[in-house]
């Protein structure tokens, strides 16, 4: 059941990198981005995301450590946005505000996702504490 947590912030995650990485291929926040970069990085977000919510469904373990990898790799792209978005002033300062408080948001719910892995990650080890030495 805490799986379920878990995975379901992950879908959250990739749901706003995928908003935010369509917002910056748009000619309203100044780059020269095309929409060829645009499915590209999208389809790689997908199929790494889906590849770790595939593996934690069907209950491997190890796959919460790689989804971990994963977000925290396209928390890394969020961060890329601030920077981009504050470093360039071609975008307007509405645009910057918004795409910031959009990243930051994300992020957000990337360190809501890291919470809840870490508590499934002691409540089965405790799980498994209990039933080695019988408490």
């Amino acid at each position: 059941m805490k799986d379920r947590n878990v995975i379901a912030w992950a879908i959250i995650s990739l749901f706003g990198f995928l908003v935010i990485n369509f917002l910056m291929s748009r000619s309203f926040v100044g780059l020269t981005t095309s929409m060829s970069e645009f499915w590209r990085s999208s389809a790689l977000a997908v199929g790494l995301y889906a590849i770790t919510i595939v593996l934690a469904a069907l209950d491997w373990r190890p796959s919460f450590y790689l989804m971990g990898l994963v977000i925290g790799m396209y928390t890394l792209s969020l961060i890329s946005v601030l920077i981009t978005m504050w470093s360039y002033d071609r975008a307007a300062l509405v645009v910057r505000l918004l795409m910031s408080v959009g990243s930051i948001g994300v992020m957000v719910a990337n360190a809501y996702w890291l919470v809840l892995a870490l508590r499934l990650r002691k409540y089965e080890r405790d799980k498994r504490d209990r039933e080695r030495f019988g408490h």
